[in-house]
């Protein structure tokens, strides 16, 4: 009993305790690392090979996507379903509802917006890509000044793969909101009509990152 009483035997006995708890923490502090969300394991690729693997799917808003001509764009917060305002093609009226089943990037453009007039060859050059089935660029002339007036623009910049849209009363631009204040803006959808995420300016949508972003929302849902 009087080997209890020895200070140099009680050193040793919490020093081993602090031992055990030090490394008790350590694991515990790693282990949690390695599991929180967006502490990856290794280091993470680059959009097209994402694509590729369909791994980390736009639908969960994955960052990854979010570079170089994607930069500025931005993930729906809240679950967002596309307005269901009326706007016109060949003379007909038309709503997002005639998409259902397709992934589209609507595009609000207008003729007197000159970075919508230099971004419209890059969205004609997706749909050329990508367009069909599974995906189309609906490309709205968001303009007072009619069908018209757009379809001479669309000439002029021989534009070849998009359809011409128009909303000349803005109630649909109106709907989806920042189209009143700024030009251009585009909005992707799913296949059900729910808003990913949206781009406010320009952009090239020709672009390997508009790709990846759109090509792996196609693959993925």
């Amino acid at each position: 009993m009087n080997a209890f009483k020895s200070p140099r035997l009680w050193l040793f006995i919490w020093g081993g305790a602090g031992l055990v708890l030090g490394a008790f923490v350590l694991i515990s502090a790693a282990l949690e690392a390695d599991g929180r969300p967006g502490a990856p394991r290794q280091a993470r690729t680059a959009g097209p090979e994402i694509t590729a693997q369909c791994k980390r799917s736009v639908a969960r808003k994955h960052p990854d996507f979010l570079t170089g001509e994607m930069a500025d764009f931005t993930y729906a917060f809240t679950e967002r379903r596309a307005p269901g305002q009326n706007f016109v093609h060949a003379g007909e009226t038309t709503s997002m509802a005639a998409f259902k089943g397709r992934v589209t990037l609507v595009n609000f453009w207008a003729t007197w917006c000159p970075p919508c007039l230099r971004e419209l060859p890059s969205l004609d050059a997706l749909e050329g890509a990508l367009g069909g089935d599974n995906f189309e660029v609906v490309a709205v002339a968001a303009d007072p000044r009619g069908p018209k007036a757009a379809g001479e623009y669309l000439e002029r910049l021989n534009i070849k793969n998009l359809k011409l849209y128009t909303d000349e009363q803005l109630r649909f631009a109106s709907a989806v909101g920042e189209v009143s204040t700024v030009l251009p803006v585009s909005i992707l959808y799913d296949r059900e009509g729910l808003e990913i995420g949206r781009l406010v300016g320009e952009a090239d949508w020709q672009s390997a990152e508009a790709r990846a972003l759109i090509g792996n929302l196609i693959d993925c849902t």
